[in-house]
């Protein structure tokens, strides 16, 4: 059993609740690293640990008073989780509600490493009256940081098993929560301190505390998983109008076919007259562009995804843009219907929707191609486009003036990407649009169909 070092209560003490909120930035502070992120996640950990530092030397200097060392540490609690969330956004570019909900996950699991090892210890010293190791010894640190990161790794395993795409979540709602959740933790820790160590009753309220926040982090995962349902409802309703569209532009289709074959019924009269002969010519030319215009039907050897690429195809033929594909559809055989009406139909839309404001004929098409590499699927489309794009904490924002989805299209399809193993990104050059999708292959196809 190892002898007691002074560094433990001078330095280790006072810094490992920075080394665990360090730790645990490096587990959920999940994003896309900034610029010189080395650098800042070094710089993080000294300000974390040298806060904790000076902010547990002043406490320090209160032992006299009960009330004022409490009070010290509620304030300490509350210090290091506004730091971990200014560090978390120094470090990383994420989306606001990512943010705040990071934030309060690593609170909660904090909170829960914190709670495990002071109910281990205190259970283990009011049972038998003696601890397996000296106060203030190495072993007494290393069993401390044995616990904090086993604990925190465990949920972050968990965490990375719910959370699998960016949070959907109210921003402002997340913050409020989180400001909630620091007040809370600052009532717990002053209550812990109030009560005199070495209490039975002290076991009991850390043990309460441990499954009060263990809940807590269980409610955080629900979270992730209703939004989903929430997505996956949305989609359904926007698959359920989209086939609605489709069949409402497949009924316009069948009219206008027919007027075509009426007009072809007097177009053929004409032909057999003798002034139609000297036109015959000019009349297979228009014959030949009313089937061209109305060849619209794809078959890449997906059924769904034949479905949703025959309507934008009718709808790029009537508003004369130019739609051409190179897909295999049997790569895509692993996704579900829901997921390739979604993806699909929101790439195109976007694509199709870029050409609402240009004018010039040849700059007017969309092009779609697929292919297997190695283990991936990559998806690339391509368009041109006019309007200035927009970015926002890194994620490109939709130009559109109705407010309502915004941006959903774009965040649908990421989320369609990561949950099949893969990511979705955005390029731009000369006014030309690409967007790459790639997913992990989960199916098998070989060959191409072009339009």
């Amino acid at each position: 059993m190892m002898q007691s070092q002074w560094w433990i209560p001078d330095i280790d003490f006072r810094i490992s609740s920075a080394v665990i909120f360090f730790w645990l930035l490096l587990l959920f502070g999940r994003g896309e690293k900034r610029r010189g992120w080395g650098g800042r996640i070094a710089a993080s950990f000294f300000l974390l640990c040298g806060m904790s530092w000076l902010m547990r030397y002043g406490i320090t200097l209160l032992h006299s008073s009960v009330y004022l060392e409490s009070l010290g540490f509620s304030v300490y609690i509350m210090a290091l989780s506004l730091l971990y969330s200014l560090c978390y956004r120094f470090c990383v570019e994420a989306p606001e509600s990512d943010y705040a909900f990071n934030s309060i996950v690593a609170l909660t699991v904090y909170r829960i490493a914190w709670n495990t090892l002071k109910t281990i210890t205190v259970g283990i010293q009011s049972s038998v009256e003696w601890l397996p190791w000296s106060v203030n010894s190495p072993f007494q640190s290393l069993f401390s940081y044995v616990i904090y990161f086993g604990v925190c790794y465990a949920c972050y395993l968990i965490y990375r098993r719910q959370v699998r795409g960016p949070s959907q979540l109210n921003p402002q709602l997340l913050r409020r929560l989180f400001f909630i959740m620091v007040l809370l933790q600052m009532l717990l820790e002053f209550a812990f301190r109030m009560v005199n160590d070495g209490s039975r009753m002290l076991f009991l309220i850390y043990l309460t505390t441990l499954l009060f926040c263990v809940m807590n982090f269980v409610l955080l995962m629900v979270f992730p998983y209703l939004d989903r349902l929430r997505q996956d409802n949305a989609s359904m309703q926007d698959f359920i109008s989209r086939k609605q569209e489709y069949y409402e532009v497949s009924r316009e289709g069948i009219l206008s076919l027919q007027t075509k074959c009426h007009d072809l019924k007097h177009q053929i009269a004409l032909i057999r007259s003798a002034e139609g002969q000297r036109q015959f010519d000019q009349y297979l030319n228009r014959l030949e562009d009313s089937i061209n215009e109305y060849n619209t039907v794809i078959d890449t050897g997906n059924k769904s995804l034949d479905v949703v690429l025959t309507e934008k195809n009718i709808i790029c033929a009537t508003n004369g843009i130019k739609f051409t594909y190179i897909v295999d559809g049997t790569l895509f055989d692993f996704m579900s219907e829901l997921d390739i009406y979604a993806l699909f139909g929101n790439i195109m839309d976007n694509a199709i929707e870029s050409m609402a404001n240009v004018q010039e004929p040849e700059k007017r098409f969309v092009s779609l191609k697929a292919a297997r590499r190695s283990e991936m699927i990559v998806l690339v489309v391509q368009n041109y486009f006019e309007n200035e794009l927009r970015y926002e904490a890194g994620q490109l924002m939709t130009t559109k003036t109705e407010k309502r989805h915004h941006g959903f299209g774009l965040r649908s399809i990421q989320s369609i990407a990561e949950k099949y193993g893969g990511m979705a990104s955005v390029a731009t050059e000369e006014h030309i649009f690409k967007l790459t999708v790639t997913m992990a292959a989960g199916g098998r196809g070989s060959g191409t169909n072009q339009s």
